[in-house]
């Protein structure tokens, strides 16, 4: 990494606490900007509060002589990151904080509003970041010339227009070594992101890209997918590539020649990406392209399935049937690519039967291919954007925290018994069942061997859940008390589930 010189502008991203260190999320995004900003010679570090138990530390050795803190964050960690900004700020009064994802996305003015925000971003990261460098480096930053910002202007809210997309051939490789060492070896080990294209050109009733202006696909050149993967596997010796397009496969032509590069170069990997369940029907993918896929190291495709009811993926805009999830499970079933299907419950006008035509639809999966993932069905949040919020704030009455620090006491999106679910206890009920019902035997040897009493617990759980998903049977849910009962009044914690 560079050096940085005297009275060079210092540039510190930051990926928010999160309250606990869990799964790994990477701040692939942060290392974009991280990576186009060192690319041009300026000095950065990128704290990732995630996986550093001791982060405040090293943002207490960072912060004095800091100019500008870009950070990343989504509505979750608004309760974690707004206690350590207002420490930050204390540290070094003069600096200028960047504020973009998620949140910043769905509530920008409110964001903009906070003593603790000087410029809120809605667009692309890279260049709008780089330009911020540069003329507060030059001493002629205006945020008035600075296209897709939100910012106070004598008091006042001001936004300023939209901004160009990225160039997305333009972005360099991504610079990993950004992360800590011991992170940086897990990801090597497990799993590395790589994008072949930005945009969503879908209207999902749910999602937030109908606020994000983001309906343009753009794709990289198929052979620069394929130097940076190969650069990856010489540089870092990855063996697993998970592409992190918002919708993978779009482009046919550009994902047959990403897999044929790969086998043409001889690139000894597997890889996982997420399609849209439609475009595994024979009509727009072959046999032939899929064994392809297959022959590059392709293994495990996910899409959104949502739900086993036709009417709720209608009103959800889809634009799939659900014969179309059954024939997305068959068709990698056929060259050994492991599907994972998710789901959502808790969508307002969902009545039970239309939930037991999801469970029936999971069912009907794991008949087809036992080994699939199912993830959820989870339970619906509201993202402000499109017609399913509307109808929570207009039919139901929903109310959002109406400033960036009233997120700092709302846990759940929608409250913890949003009005449109008629039962929540049983709602998360479905979630935990059918997570059970899906443990491999191998994991539940795993758990008896770790710690007996627990694992045959879960094995126990397990079995029963098998049981209720095979019948269709959800009443009298006797083991979801009791597990419910052992989080709370045993471990004193508050389920995973919740």
């Amino acid at each position: 990494m560079l050096e940085r010189t005297k009275d060079q502008v210092k540039i510190l991203l930051m990926y928010p606490p999160t309250g606990s260190i869990g799964t790994y999320n990477t701040p692939t995004g942060l290392l974009y900007i991280a990576t186009v900003l060192q690319h041009h010679g300026y000095f950065v570090r990128l704290v990732d509060c995630s996986v550093e138990p001791r982060y405040q530390d090293i943002l207490d050795r960072e912060i004095p002589d800091t100019d500008l803190l870009g950070i990343y964050a989504m509505s979750v960690h608004i309760r974690y990151l707004l206690p350590e900004l207002r420490r930050l700020k204390a540290l070094n009064p003069r600096l200028k904080i960047i504020w973009g994802g998620p949140h910043a996305i769905l509530f920008p003015e409110q964001t903009a509003s906070s003593p603790l925000a000087d410029i809120v971003t809605r667009g692309e990261g890279e260049d709008l970041m780089l330009e911020i460098v540069r003329e507060y480096e030059a001493g002629t930053l205006d945020y008035r010339k600075i296209k897709g910002i939100y910012f106070k202007d004598n008091g006042q809210i001001t936004s300023t227009p939209p901004r160009p997309f990225v160039d997305v051939n333009q972005l360099p490789f991504l610079d990993w070594s950004f992360l800590k060492k011991d992170v940086l070896d897990t990801v090597r080990k497990g799993i590395i992101r790589v994008q072949a294209s930005r945009g969503c050109p879908y209207r999902c009733a749910f999602c937030i890209n109908v606020l994000t202006n983001n309906r343009k696909m753009r794709y990289r050149d198929p052979e620069k997918v394929v130097d940076e993967i190969e650069y990856l596997t010489r540089e870092y010796h990855i063996h697993r590539v998970g592409f992190r397009d918002e919708v993978f496969m779009s482009n046919r032509k550009q994902v047959k020649d990403i897999a044929q590069g790969i086998l043409d170069r001889d690139i000894h990997i597997t890889w996982l990406a997420n399609p849209r369940v439609e475009y595994l029907r024979e009509s727009y993918i072959d046999d032939a392209y899929l064994k392809l896929l297959a022959d590059s190291g392709c293994n495990k495709l996910q899409c959104g399935g949502e739900s086993g009811s036709q009417r709720i993926l209608d009103m959800l805009h889809k634009g799939i049937k659900v014969d179309d999830i059954l024939n997305f499970v068959r068709r990698t079933k056929k060259y050994n690519i492991y599907p994972l299907v998710a789901f959502m419950t808790g969508i307002p006008t969902e009545t039970k039967a239309e939930q037991m035509q999801t469970l029936r639809l999971i069912r009907d999966i794991l008949r087809i291919q036992p080994v699939a993932f199912i993830n959820g069905p989870a339970n619906y949040r509201p993202y402000p954007g499109g017609e399913l919020y509307d109808m929570c704030v207009k039919e139901y009455h929903l109310k959002m925290p109406d400033s960036l620090e009233g997120w700092e006491k709302a846990e759940i999106l929608g409250g913890s018994a949003p009005p449109w679910v008629e039962d929540v206890c049983f709602n998360q009920f479905l979630w935990t069942s059918t997570k059970a019902a899906t443990y491999s035997f191998s994991y539940l040897w795993k758990q008896i061997r770790r710690n007996p009493l627990k694992g045959l617990a879960i094995s126990f759980l397990s079995i029963i859940s098998r049981m209720r998903l095979r019948w269709l049977f959800y009443r009298f849910p006797f083991e979801f008390y009791l597990l419910n009962f052992y989080y709370q009044r045993i471990l004193k914690k508050v389920p995973e589930y919740s």
